[in-house]
């Protein structure tokens, strides 16, 4: 019976796409600017996810940053408790000894999160005074005004200033005048060779070359920066793992080891993952936009239903005596029901994929313009295709069960 649906199904929507081309097309144009909506936005939210998740991985890739906490409270239970512990140069010594570990930085900030090294220092220039946070050079940067740190500049005071700086710090009329002046931090001169260029606020998407941290902060060479922390107390430890070696074994037996260094202590140590949790919020924030999107143009999804239903009618009252014919030789209400109804999602069907391909083109085409990522998963095509097919089934089944409804003599002789 089942085979016998779908090949009167076949014949009679060929016959009715070749009759009615441009009628059928119209009851699609609803079904495509859906789907396609739908593809449109599902692509480059999911691009969104990947590239902020590629962030991520970028800034740290088997890097383990340990921290300590302290949980004790006072009588009411409410009161803050500072965290005064230090660790030191011999805790870096033994853990880097451990197999596993490739190397051990030392943090001397106390910020959960950071994904880079910093400390706040004063910068002052004339009398004039800034606040930024000041970071060993790594990688290259963006830079507006002069040039960027060098391997030449290893062994040299200098600095490329934030643009906070400039923003907030020192006001000048030609940010170009600070170049090859000198400001002091603590007490150390350093000659500003070049500004950073400003964080583009207003721009949502994640930047993995050009993060907020690195627009933030001033940077100094290594040597500098090691002069300047010399005394400074040691808040966290960055550890990087080896490639070869489990992540999480090895950042157990850092963190089994700072427990056997101190028996005594009263807090406990773990590792930071501010970092995940941030991700995960914006995983979320991401997805919340999407579905919202998603549901407003999932309106026009109802709108080309609307359509589907109406030429469905059409369909019906147009082959009444067809209806009749069948029913007398003896076809049942439910083969009339199904094969009108396969009619509508067939409809739908091809104005999913017809939408899913022209979501798509969108989709890479408005990438290519604001550099996201486009990211078609298997998840998104099916389930474009399965929404389209459904909302012919849901759409379809009044005129399908007025069709399977009627009177054969009525139907024949009308």
């Amino acid at each position: 019976m089942t085979v016998t649906i779908l090949a009167c199904v076949v014949s009679a929507k060929s016959k009715l796409l070749r009759a009615h081309k441009l009628r059928v097309f119209l009851t699609m144009v609803g079904i495509i600017i859906g789907i396609a909506s739908v593809v449109t936005i599902a692509a480059l939210g999911e691009g969104v996810r990947r590239k902020s998740f590629d962030l991520a991985d970028t800034t740290q890739a088997n890097m383990v940053t340990v921290i300590h906490g302290i949980n004790q409270t006072d009588d009411s239970g409410m009161s803050y408790i500072e965290d005064t512990f230090t660790f030191s140069k011999s805790d870096m010594r033994r853990i880097s000894r451990i197999p596993g570990v490739e190397s051990v930085l030392p943090s001397h900030n106390n910020w959960s999160g950071s994904s880079i090294d910093m400390f706040e220092v004063n910068l002052d220039y004339f009398g004039a005074q800034a606040y930024s946070s000041v970071t060993p050079f790594k990688k290259e940067t963006r830079i507006q005004y002069g040039r960027d740190i060098t391997p030449h500049d290893a062994d040299r005071d200098v600095i490329v200033l934030s643009d906070e700086v400039l923003r907030y710090g020192f006001v000048v009329d030609d940010p170009e005048t600070l170049l090859g002046q000198a400001v002091s931090i603590n007490g150390f001169m350093f000659e500003v060779i070049g500004i950073k260029e400003p964080y583009d606020f207003e721009n949502m998407i994640p930047d993995a070359d050009y993060s907020w941290d690195d627009a933030y902060t001033s940077v100094v060479p290594h040597a500098a920066y090691n002069q300047l922390t010399g005394t400074r107390e040691i808040r966290q430890l960055k550890v990087k793992v080896s490639e070869s070696s489990d992540r999480d074994m090895v950042t157990m037996a850092v963190l089994d080891d700072l427990m056997m260094a101190y028996p005594d202590d009263e807090g406990y140590f773990e590792e930071d993952r501010s970092n995940e949790q941030m991700m995960e919020e914006i995983n979320s924030y991401i997805n919340g936009i999407v579905l919202f999107l998603v549901a407003i143009t999932a309106i026009s999804l109802f709108v080309g239903g609307i359509g589907v239903m109406n030429i469905m009618y059409v369909s019906v009252t147009e082959r009444k005596r067809e209806i009749g014919i069948r029913r007398a030789i003896g076809a049942k209400p439910r083969m009339i029901l199904w094969q009108f109804l396969l009619e509508a999602a067939f409809i739908t069907f091809i104005g999913g994929i017809i939408g899913l391909l022209l979501g798509y083109g969108a989709a890479v085409l408005v990438g290519v313009f604001i550099d996201i990522p486009v990211i078609l998963t298997p998840s998104i095509m099916i389930i474009s295709t399965s929404v389209s097919v459904i909302t012919g089934l849901v759409f379809g089944i009044i005129p399908a069960l007025s069709a399977s409804r009627m009177d054969p003599i009525k139907a024949i002789y009308q």
